[in-house]
């Protein structure tokens, strides 16, 4: 049978276009299952079984690495993690390790964080989704504000169940963890819909970071007022919760925020910038958060009584230098004095925090859990020098991706979203002083809002690439 050709001269209709796959709702529901599992936490009747809804997000991280198919464009970060793992996996052979059975939960626990590096790359990811996910953890933030706040006001009413590790800590501990509001009653610092007492802190922090990037990009007057309401409820939930490094991270977060901004403005010529944000637009949003920085203040100390007042005038009593060194820094030097000379290639993975609490055999005398305080005494524990270098570097690929995607000048609202993401980075890293974030679930999100951005960026910048530059 012959095959007809088209005759040269002649109209021959044109090849059908090739569609491209639907964006993944994957990542969405991987958020809505972290966020049923953080709440379901707050049952007592489920206290039983907390390892369990503890763990399942990461279980299911590790499920995700190993079962989607694929490869995808992945997070220059990723090929760093993968020499993260390798440290730690060659850790594992450290004769200084408690028990096999902690180590590799603890190999299991780095895995479970830095997978979202890998398997978000195997699904596609536009800018709708990027925002549909931001939208999903800052409302559950804001909402988790609001009830910290209410925690306060109605103690009998909205204080949730307490984490068992926190009430093991013993009644001198618990007694730090109370506070007597304006009201006369003795109430647990909020927790908002955590298990853990100034839990609220970490969600007013979000909640604030967020609306800042939604009241740029959001005209409806309904989003406005949300957002503003959401930047008063937050500051208010992270004064009340007296977790005064917060507070201090709020402020350089949202400096960095606004500084990518007005540097945007000034340089680019992208009509779609200019009638995304202009001069007008980040006057409001610099006057709005001042409000809300007081405003908040007011209202904490309305509810809160003298314990605000005190606790936010302890900043300024002091350089903060000085400050730091007086609550968080003495972990520092001790990691720089103590903890890397003793231990420069680390004393095994799974001595310290959850993992030896869950998995750890407390009778090994030889080789007894220890402390961790700060994340650089656990990178130290976990693998010495070489493991905090190299997930040191991992941290700069992000922070480095995420700048170079707000800086770009061909794209609009994703610039403005990764914008929100570097300060959110910076947030995070600030917080490697004073706790460790990447053992648990912040350094899940972590990684999963940089790569979701990476994601975002490599599909949308790659559509929107000048003709001249395809050639």
């Amino acid at each position: 049978m012959a095959t007809s050709k088209a005759i040269p001269g002649q109209w021959s209709p044109p090849a059908p276009a090739v569609a491209l796959p639907r964006p993944s709702r994957l990542v969405e529901c991987f958020v809505a299952i972290e966020i049923v599992c953080q709440v379901s936490l707050l049952s007592g009747a489920l206290a039983p079984f907390r390892v369990v809804f503890r763990t399942i997000v990461f279980a299911i991280s590790i499920m995700l690495l190993l079962m989607l198919p694929g490869h995808g464009k992945q997070h220059p970060a990723a090929r760093v993690a993968f020499f993260v793992m390798i440290v730690l996996g060659l850790s594992m052979l450290n004769p200084g390790v408690n028990n096999s059975l902690s180590a590799a939960a603890e190999f299991a626990l780095y895995l479970a964080v830095l997978a979202p590096l890998f398997w978000v790359a195997r699904v596609r990811v536009d800018l709708g989704e990027l925002r549909r996910v931001l939208m999903l953890m800052w409302g559950f933030q804001v909402l988790s504000s609001i009830v910290g706040v209410l925690q306060v006001y109605f103690p009998a009413y909205f204080q949730f169940s307490v984490s068992t590790v926190v009430q093991g800590q013993g009644s001198s501990y618990l007694a730090m963890e109370h506070f007597q509001n304006a009201f006369g009653q003795i109430v647990y610092r909020p927790m908002g819909l955590t298990d853990t007492p100034g839990g609220a802190a970490a969600a007013g922090f979000f909640a604030v970071l967020f609306a800042a990037p939604f009241f740029v990009l959001d005209r409806r007057r309904w989003m406005q007022m949300a957002t503003a309401a959401a930047m008063l409820v937050g500051m208010a939930a992270i004064y009340l919760s007296q977790v005064r490094v917060m507070l201090v991270m709020e402020v350089v977060c949202m400096v960095t925020f606004l500084t990518l901004m007005v540097w945007r403005v000034a340089r680019s010529a992208n009509p779609l910038v200019g009638r995304r944000i202009g001069n007008r637009r980040l006057a409001a949003l610099t006057g709005l958060l001042s409000l809300a920085a007081l405003g908040g203040f007011a209202w904490a100390v309305g509810v809160g009584g003298t314990a605000i007042t005190e606790r936010v005038n302890s900043l300024t009593s002091s350089s903060p230098g000085e400050v730091y060194q007086k609550n968080r820094g003495q972990f520092l030097l001790y990691t720089i004095n103590d903890v890397i000379p003793e231990y420069p290639l680390g004393a095994g993975p799974g001595r310290w925090g959850m993992m030896f609490h869950y998995f750890g055999d407390p009778t090994n005398a030889k080789n007894p859990g220890l402390w961790a305080e700060i994340q650089l005494t656990a990178w130290i524990y976990d693998g010495g020098i070489p493991l905090a270098l190299v997930y040191l570097l991992a941290i700069w690929f992000a922070f480095r991706v995420s700048y170079k995607v707000a800086v770009n000048q061909r794209s609009g609202e994703l610039a403005i979203l990764g914008a929100a993401i570097f300060a959110y980075d910076v947030g995070v890293l600030a917080a490697t002083f004073d706790s460790c974030i990447f053992g648990g679930g912040g350094g899940l999100d972590f990684w999963m809002l940089n790569a979701l951005l990476f994601n975002a960026a490599y599909h949308t910048l790659r559509r929107t690439r000048p003709a001249a530059a395809r050639r």
